[in-house]
């Protein structure tokens, strides 16, 4: 889009360009007459989230397709807003950066992220292997359920990737194109929304990874292919075999990638996003800092891929138990935060269905109506939908003093 294309702001705060008249969407999902520009680097910003999970990351999606819908009565559109066109950074771990991916990545609606996920959820657990020498659950079927979506994407969105596929393309065709399009692609980010996932290097779990849309200053890591980062982000001990990542041929790196699931040590990302948007939006003032859990649990309780002898079962639990403990560690740290910043109003926020989820496993799919309806009797509770109202409101002013250093703690 050309920069020096007309903009004036849409009523909820971001640039838009303006079209002749009758001209159409360049491709689909776009506003009908209007696109996105390049944002308004003097706007606030609003920044989300989201906490790993397992098939228990659809209740993330229903609290976010909550308070879409309430942005979108509250600013009078009759169209859906897309969740990249509104927050400027997105960040998930685990079956969060999945979510992260679709929303911000292939652009997806709530609604349209939460079929896929729906979809994916049972195409991965519906089954389990006979044989768990290297996970309970298929990698295979995991990467190949990930390249259809990517690929369908493509398409749908008129990508350049997708521009030699035909008009009936099969589906073997959208799973052979999703495996090529990449996190960093020649496709046009039109929205400028950041999204990176966490992931784990198993050699060393004390250097996360983010894997990310967008070039950073000091990223050694090569451009993924959505399929590999959705992949590495989600690579749970237990459930699949490990991830490894080959250099490609035209990077000077001579060594491979093994990663595991982010969750087993990030599985609440607040930290990795405020410092991850401190370097990218360096001074810009915050409105909104949304993070989505995943429901409040019990220990988890997940050997490694293959067979532990009895004696590790106890150091396994124990692991598990601080992934269960440390979503909530977190947020208290950042929520005591900022509570200290008196030069305004609080602009965090976190949601966490806190009944029902404890005994629901990550991978029980059959789960989907109870992970569904205790979401929604969460949104409604009295202490929790003005909360919901409040995030709303902050999201959609610029009356603001907190920066991003400053909810970053630096």
């Amino acid at each position: 889009m050309s920069m020096s294309t007309p903009q004036e702001t849409n009523n909820w705060g971001s640039p838009v360009a303006i079209r002749e008249e009758n001209a159409t969407p360049t491709r689909e999902g776009d506003s009908p007459g209007i696109t996105m520009a390049l944002r308004d680097e003097s706007k606030p910003l609003r920044l989300l989230s989201l906490d790993g999970g397992g098939i228990r990351g659809l209740s993330s999606l229903y609290i976010l397709r909550e308070f879409m819908r309430r942005v979108q009565t509250r600013v009078g559109t009759a169209e859906a807003i897309l969740p990249c066109d509104y927050f400027d950074m997105i960040c998930g771990t685990s079956t969060g950066g999945l979510i992260a991916i679709m929303l911000g990545k292939l652009r997806m609606s709530v609604d349209e992220a939460i079929g896929a996920y729906r979809d994916l959820s049972q195409s991965i657990f519906g089954e389990t292997k006979w044989i768990w020498k290297e996970g309970r659950y298929s990698a295979q079927v995991l990467e190949q359920a990930i390249a259809l979506i990517v690929g369908k994407r493509a398409q749908t969105l008129g990508w350049a990737e997708a521009a030699n596929l035909g008009s009936n393309p099969t589906e073997q065709e959208l799973k052979e194109l999703g495996k090529t399009v990449m996190m960093r692609g020649v496709s046009p980010d039109i929205t400028n929304c950041k999204v990176f996932v966490c992931a784990l290097n198993a050699n060393n779990i004390d250097a996360p990874s983010n894997i990310r849309t967008y070039k950073a200053m000091g990223n050694e890591l090569d451009d993924l292919a959505i399929w590999e980062a959705a992949r590495a982000t989600s690579d749970a001990p237990y459930f699949f075999k490990p991830m490894v990542v080959k250099p490609r041929l035209d990077i000077d790196r001579h060594f491979e990638i093994d990663y595991i699931d982010g969750g087993l040590r990030l599985n609440n990302p607040i930290n990795q996003l405020l410092r991850e948007a401190s370097q990218q939006f360096p001074n810009r003032k915050v409105r909104l800092i949304l993070s989505l859990g995943t429901g409040a649990r019990n220990t988890i309780q997940l050997p490694r891929a293959g067979f532990i002898p009895k004696p590790q079962w106890y150091t396994v639990f124990q692991l598990h138990k601080k992934i269960a403990l440390n979503c909530e560690k977190h947020h208290q740290v950042i929520e005591r935060r900022f509570t200290q910043f008196r030069q305004g109003p609080n602009v965090y926020f976190r949601f966490n269905v806190d009944r029902g989820m404890r005994h629901i496993g990550l991978e029980e799919w059959t789960m989907l109506k109870q992970i569904k309806e205790n979401t929604e009797v969460y949104t409604n509770d009295v202490s929790v939908d003005p909360r919901i109202n409040r995030a709303v409101e902050l999201s959609l002013t610029e009356d603001v003093q907190l920066t991003i250093q400053q909810a970053a703690g630096l």
